[in-house]
């Protein structure tokens, strides 16, 4: 299946969320050559699971908490969503228990989910007073507020002191690390971010760049940059680690390879306005100088770094706990306060992220980048006019490369496609113009086109957005979908797609492709081996889920069949799909006319 939504979430998304899984050797190799010289018993002490394990709140129920509406009207407000109702009622659940630190959490959880940072340290300060032993999010906010008032004494007795869940023990210990450099403590540093691996590679490389930072930011740039260089080729990619490595190459002298570790990240990663903006003062031949962090900036980076690792972990809002925390620690962040957004967003909260989103000032470098995701919270909010108007304006403002391709992004969303092929078409001739060479740019003006019914010209660039890079699951997906779909080149739409399969394994809509295309050419059975794994893997897309109802007929298994069509009607298909669906529920499929596809197509199975 063709997915319509792909490049909204590659524009989007991939600006935000710039950390991405290394490949290879694990980092807690790494860290044992750097750090050679620390202890090597805090090393031999570090639990390695095989797989994070992000207990993070370690929370349970009070033992009395049933005869407290609050609490229960609490914890209902947290299972529905409601975050700000959920605070008012803990905090009311708190008062009245102000002994309790388990209640003490939850409150100040829920306080920091709801966006209310003020309200959660003065709750924390009060519990300080009250509870005989506090928990690890409470110490968590008050060692960031000690931190905040540069006492790092006091923040690091705070974060050494009780129990914590593995998540949180991670949090504290990189904080710690950055209290430790504010006493100019370099091996405190050290000791803390070795007792933080935990063997996983995201969370191990988040500790080692924050290595590499403390020491740049102790004026040890030898040390730093051979940190920098290390977690980089085990393949993490980091954007607030990564500006600051061309930070550090530039002013070594070292231009090119500032150049190319920025050009790798884009084409790795994604565009990010930091990375690119500095990418673009080498190229002009401006002078870039080391960004020293202070211990509060540098904290904040750590628990911004580690909150965008748990955002990929989970499908719900959690991680903005921890953004929130970050942006107490500097709020200047505006890389924290744009993920925060998007992770507002993306769970539900729209009204919450639009304005957080507006409180990036045009001053910011994330400025256009919060203009683009405002004005996708603003069209899944249904307010179409306004969201074309803010990317419109943020675009004027700015004449941000990557906004005009979501401007255009936006435009084909909502059915503009002629509008859309201007904005798709100006970046790609300016792209040309500059030499750029970029697959997305062709592969978004190759789906406006094919839109148009101009699939000559949609065909033409997304070849082109092959040859520039053939590893891209939409792109290979896209072409050999349309390929199959139109019966041409079936052998090599089918291995396109197999390829896509194997790049991108968990992408439901691409595993439908594979089945889709299987079904289209007569293979039932094959059709319903994919197409089932890719409902497994979307359950919810009832696009999908209409495709297993047809696989299922086609193969006999009518009752099947019709089950999966209630299934997709009950998921809200587009408007336009609905009464197709219910007349395969009230009459079935006919029989399927002969095709010059089925049985000539010479296909080979994926191996």
């Amino acid at each position: 299946m063709g997915d319509s939504s792909s490049f909204q979430e590659l524009a989007v998304r991939e600006i935000v969320f710039s950390a991405r899984m290394p490949q290879g050797r694990s980092m807690v190799s790494v860290f044992r050559k750097l750090l050679l010289a620390a202890s090597c018993s805090a090393l031999a002490g570090c639990a390695t699971p095989a797989a994070t394990e992000f207990d993070w709140l370690n929370v349970a129920k009070p033992a009395q908490a049933d005869q407290y509406s609050d609490f229960l009207v609490g914890r209902y407000a947290s299972l529905t969503n409601d975050p700000e109702l959920a605070a008012e009622n803990f905090v009311r659940a708190s008062a009245r228990e102000p002994d309790d630190s388990i209640l003490l959490e939850r409150a100040i959880f829920s306080l920091l989910l709801a966006g209310e940072r003020d309200q959660a340290l003065a709750l924390a300060k009060a519990g300080q007073k009250s509870v005989d032993e506090i928990s690890s999010l409470t110490r968590l906010t008050l060692a960031i507020s000690e931190m905040s008032s540069d006492d790092f004494k006091e923040a690091r007795i705070l974060l050494a002191n009780g129990e914590t869940g593995l998540f949180n023990r991670i949090v504290s210990r990189s904080i710690a690390a950055w209290a430790a450099l504010g006493e100019d403590d370099e091996d405190g540093s050290k000791s803390q971010l070795i007792e933080s691996l935990v063997g996983d590679d995201v969370l191990d490389g988040v500790s080692l760049y924050m290595l590499g930072l403390i020491q740049m930011s102790a004026g040890n740039d030898e040390d730093a940059l051979e940190t920098f260089e290390a977690v980089w080729g085990e393949r993490m990619r980091l954007a607030v680690a990564c500006e600051h490595y061309i930070r550090l190459l530039s002013a070594k002298g070292e231009t090119d390879k500032a150049l190319e570790i920025a050009d790798q990240f884009r084409r790795e990663v994604g565009p990010n306005p930091a990375v690119d903006s500095l990418s673009k003062k080498l190229r002009a031949g401006e002078p870039i100088s080391v960004k020293r962090l202070k211990p509060t900036e540098g904290a904040a980076i750590a628990v911004y770094s580690l909150g965008t690792a748990l955002a990929t972990e989970t499908e719900d809002d959690i991680a903005s706990v921890y953004f929130n925390l970050a942006l107490m620690l500097d709020p200047e962040l505006d890389i924290a306060r744009t993920m925060l957004g998007s992770t507002l967003d993306y769970s539900d909260r729209g009204e919450e992220a639009v304005e957080i989103l507006r409180q990036v000032s045009e001053t910011s470098p994330f400025y256009a980048t919060s203009r683009g995701q405002l004005a996708w919270a603003l069209l899944r909010l249904g307010q179409e006019d306004e969201a074309l108007e803010v990317a419109r304006d943020g675009q004027a403002k700015t004449g941000d490369r990557d906004l005009t391709i979501q401007l255009g992004d936006l435009y084909r969303t909502v059915g503009k496609f002629d509008e859309a092929y201007r904005w798709f078409d100006s970046v790609v001739t300016s792209d040309e113009a500059e030499g750029r060479e970029d697959w997305r740019s062709y592969y978004a003006r190759a789906v406006t086109l094919h839109e148009l019914g101009d699939w000559e010209g949609a065909e033409r660039d997304l070849l082109r957005a092959v040859e520039i890079d053939d590893g891209q699951p939409q792109v290979l997906n896209y072409l050999g979908y349309s390929w199959v779909d139109r019966g041409e080149n079936l052998q090599k739409g089918f291995d396109l797609i197999q390829e896509a399969v194997r790049l991108s394994p968990n992408s439901g809509y691409i595993v439908d492709s594979l089945g889709w295309a299987y079904y289209m050419l007569g293979q039932y059975p094959q059709a319903v081996l994919y197409l089932e794994r890719a409902v497994e893997l979307s359950p919810d897309d009832p696009t999908l889920n209409d495709h297993l109802g047809d696989a299922y007929w086609r193969a006999g298994r009518e009752l099947e069949a019709r089950f999966q069509w209630r299934h997709a009607l009950a998921l809200d298909p587009d408007e336009a799909d609905i009464a197709g669906i219910e007349a395969k529920l009230a009459s079935g499929l006919k029989a399927p006319e002969p095709s010059v596809m089925a049985g000539e197509s010479g296909v080979t199975e994926p191996s």
